[in-house]
This record gives structure tokens, C-alpha cells and sequence, in this order.
């Protein structure tokens, strides 16, 4: 017989015989190898950051700053105040229409985010008591109070109503209040398109009261990406414009703490709102415009004849968590939840023992509180997103 033909010793590895109860060699070889050279010792997380800490504590107690800032908005909202909207179908309390508004607004916010039936249950037995529906009878009332006060109903007003309009369906699912937010839109673009015209538009970015045109178009944006309205977003990008113009506002202007003028940051909402209406195409323009180590203190007394100072510290935090929405620095977040927090442990700038006397009512309880539950609202908010369209600037 040719030896190449002869059979080969088999190549397989030779298993020992089993023993009763036991492996054999190959197997327990085989399982020496698949051991790990070193045990894996179990992953331990990593230690929460300071920022991330304080930042999860707010988030644990909005219910609670919510309930605090609560009292003023719900025992005004049911007022029917004699000097300004006596005749508003609905929102006839909180001194004025738009301060109502935004108290309508603060009760959909609160049973939205907290669950508490009685907040939504107040507004509703407002708008429709006995079941009868006060909505279109306010629609005629929206429509003649727009003329009657142009810059604190169109566009700071109507704007609060977009907000109002948008949490209402966000809450209950109901869409009654469409109507009156496109009225209120179509105001506040033909507001805008006449800064346009009349080329002012500088004079109300830099305002810090009713008129102030960063705050209006943020809220205009805020509805037409509810909506996925474009011809609003044109509208609004377009309106955008002359925050991009070069001019002096320096972001360190609403630093200020001992005589700010007004409720509303001016330079500091201008740099939100164009964060808010083009995200990361500005970014670098944003930041770039402000100053490093930026810090705003709280307000800690209000001037004896500006009672808008009341608002600042809450308007001044909604910009900076933009800011932080856009820039990813969580100093600002940490300032943010600093001002909030600091606002709400002081009753007494916003709601006095007698919150329903003068000058209380008069000055800042009728409408600060509310500010302050937008601005805790916006930590519920995602990062609004970057638009795919080419800027004008």
C-alpha cells in the first residue's frame, strides 16, 4: 500500500473520557480560555457635576415654585377690574387684558405640568360658565382692543395670547382659541412689517417695557413652529432682520442691578431672540456678543417709582436659559435657576400681604407672578431648532 494513502491520525482534539459528575480535559481547556485575563470589575456611574446637580433639584421643585408664585394669578384672574378691561367677555381681571391673559395662561401651565385639575377648572368655568362659550363674543373684543392699545395689546398682548393659545391646546387637546391666535398673528406680522416701513424698528428693540420687539417676536416665532405656519416663520426670519444690524447693545447693559429701567433686558433679549429664531447659524454671533464670565445678580429692591423692575429678574433668566439652549454654557443655566429661585423666596416682590390693595396690586402683583411661570416653563422647553433656510444677514 502507497503511504500517502494511508489514513491520517484524526486532527481533532482527543476528549478525555468522562468521569461521573465531571468535564472532560478539552472542555475544562476550553473554558480556561474563555475566562477574562482579569475579572471586569462593574462600572461604576460617574459622579453627578455641581451644574447638573443644581439643575436636577429645580427640576425636582417647579411644582413647588409654581404653587408659590400661584396665589396673585388666581385671585385676580376671577376679578372684574374696573380701570382698564371691565368689558372683556373673559379676561376682565388682573388690572389689564393682557395681564388676564397671561394668568389664563399660568393655570393651562400649571395643570399641564402638575396635574392639578383645579387651575385648568378656574379658567374653564371663565370662558364658559354654565357651559355657554364667552369665546366669540372675546374674539369681537380682541379685535377692537387691538386698536385701542397698540404697543401693550399689539404686539406684547397678542403675543401673551399665542402663548396662552398654544399651552391651551399642549393642555386639553381643545383648539377654540385658533381663531383669535391667527387674528392676533396677522396683527403682529402687519406690527412688524410697518417697524419695517417706518424704519424704527431699533427704537422698540431697545425699549424695555410693552413694546419691547425681541420678547413679541420670540413669542410670534414660538407660534408659527407650533403651528408649522410657513408663511409665518418667513415672516418672522424676515422680521429678524434689524436684530442682526451692528448698533451699540451691549449684553453687559442688563447686568445692572441698582437702576434698570423697565421689565424687559433689551440687548439680553435681543441675543435670546436670535437664538431662539436661528439657533445654530448664530451661535458664533450670539457669543460673540457676550462678555466672558457673564453674570447677572438679582434685583433685590425695587425702586419706589419703577414698578417694572418687579419682572427683571424673571425676564432676564428666561433669556439666559435661551442662552444656554443655544451655547450648551452651563453658567447660564445656573444663573437662571439662580434668579428664579432667589424671586420666588421674595413673596414680597410679587404679592404683598393685601395683594388685592393699592399699591401692591397696582404695581407688580397683578402680573409678575406669571412671568415667573413662563420662565420656569422654559425648563420644560427642547432646544428650539435650527431652521434649513439661508439667513437674511
Amino acid at each position: 500500500m502507497i503511504s500517502s494513502l494511508r489514513p491520517r491520525p484524526s486532527l481533532r482534539v482527543p476528549f478525555g473520557r468522562h468521569r461521573k459528575g465531571g468535564l472532560s480535559t478539552a472542555l475544562v481547556f476550553l473554558a480556561l480560555l474563555l475566562l477574562p485575563a482579569h475579572p471586569i470589575a462593574a462600572q461604576e456611574p460617574e459622579p453627578e457635576s455641581e451644574t447638573d446637580r443644581i439643575f436636577r433639584e429645580f427640576r425636582e421643585d417647579r411644582t413647588k415654585l409654581y404653587n408659590k408664585l400661584a396665589p396673585p394669578f388666581v385671585e385676580c384672574f376671577k376679578r372684574r377690574d374696573s380701570l382698564i378691561d371691565p368689558l372683556s367677555p373673559i379676561f376682565h381681571g388682573c388690572l389689564d387684558w393682557h395681564s388676564a391673559v397671561h394668568a389664563a395662561y399660568s393655570h393651562h401651565a400649571l395643570y399641564r405640568h402638575t396635574g392639578a385639575y383645579a387651575y385648568l377648572d378656574l379658567v374653564e368655568q371663565q370662558i364658559a360658565p354654565n357651559g355657554v362659550s364667552l369665546i366669540p363674543a372675546e374674539q369681537v373684543y380682541e379685535q377692537a382692543k387691538g386698536a385701542d392699545l397698540p404697543l401693550t395689546e399689539n404686539p406684547y398682548g397678542f403675543g401673551w395670547f399665542l402663548i396662552l393659545a398654544r399651552e391651551r391646546e399642549l393642555a386639553t387637546g381643545k383648539t377654540d382659541f385658533r381663531p383669535m391666535a391667527d387674528y392676533a398673528a396677522n396683527q403682529m406680522v402687519t406690527w412688524f412689517e410697518t417697524r419695517a416701513t417706518e424704519g424704527d424698528a431699533r427704537n422698540y428693540i431697545l425699549d424695555t417695557a410693552h413694546a419691547n420687539y425681541s420678547w413679541s417676536l420670540i413669542n410670534l416665532d414660538v407660534w408659527a413652529r407650533f403651528t408649522n405656519d410657513a408663511t409665518l416663520l418667513a415672516a418672522v426670519r424676515e422680521a429678524s432682520e434689524p436684530l442682526l444690524e451692528n448698533f451699540s447693545c451691549p449684553a453687559s447693559r442688563d447686568e445692572n442691578v441698582n437702576s434698570p429701567v423697565g421689565f424687559q433686558p433689551a440687548c439680553l433679549m435681543r441675543l435670546a431672540a436670535v437664538a431662539h429664531i436661528w439657533g445654530d447659524q448664530f451661535k458664533d454671533w450670539v457669543m460673540a456678543r457676550i462678555p466672558a464670565d457673564y453674570h447677572i445678580d438679582p434685583i433685590t429692591e425695587l425702586a419706589s417709582d419703577e414698578c417694572h423692575q418687579g419682572g427683571l429678574n424673571f425676564t432676564r433668566s428666561f433669556a439666559l436659559f435661551t442662552l444656554y439652549q443655544l451655547t450648551g454654557n452651563t453658567d447660564y443655566r445656573d444663573n437662571y435657576v439662580d434668579l428664579v429661585r432667589y424671586h420666588v423666596s421674595r413673596p414680597d416682590l410679587y404679592i404683598e400681604p393685601d395683594y388685592l390693595a393699592e399699591p401692591g396690586y397696582m404695581c407688580y402683583s397683578h402680573w409678575v407672578a406669571q412671568l415667573g411661570v413662563r420662565t420656569i416653563s422654559e425648563s420644560f422647553e427642547a432646544k428650539p431648532s435650527t431652521p434649513d433656510v439661508t439667513p437674511p444677514i
